[in-house]
């Protein structure tokens, strides 16, 4: 792969890579706080999810290459903001919704704490695909 065709996705991975961090940060680091805190015997302790955070960071890279990649393949020029929404809308569908109803059926997590997953999931990857829409149409 030359250097043009690894931009073509480099660009894009980490735009998305940085909205999905900052989605991350913002989401689980303030909106859910109360609601972790509130359940933490669910969770590992704080010290110990911090010595393991860069897997999460390595899995958001993984997810934003894949997410990009994908995206490269069948996407369409022209009304980049719908199309982005429709991608994010069906990615979510194929692995948000699924995830979030298998995990409520296994795990005894509170049927809030998966909605909102669910809710905030979608909506970064709502945000993810128009960024990806956005950043492919720049990144030539």
């Amino acid at each position: 792969m030359d250097f043009k065709k690894l931009k073509k996705y480099l660009i894009p991975s980490l735009a998305v890579f940085v909205v999905i961090t900052l989605f991350d940060f913002i989401f689980h680091g303030g909106i859910m706080e109360k609601l972790y805190l509130d359940n933490s015997h669910l969770f590992r302790p704080q010290d110990e999810i911090c010595k393991h955070k860069h897997f999460m960071w390595i899995a958001n890279l993984i997810y934003s290459f894949a997410f990009c990649y994908i995206y490269s393949k069948g996407h369409e020029k022209t009304d980049l903001i719908s199309q982005g929404l429709r991608y994010g809308l069906w990615i979510s569908l194929l692995i948000w919704v699924p995830h979030v109803l298998i995990s409520f059926t296994i795990y005894p997590h509170p049927k809030m704490l998966e909605l909102l997953w669910l809710c905030g999931y979608v909506a970064q990857t709502l945000i993810a695909g128009v960024t990806v829409a956005l950043s492919f149409s720049k990144a030539k």
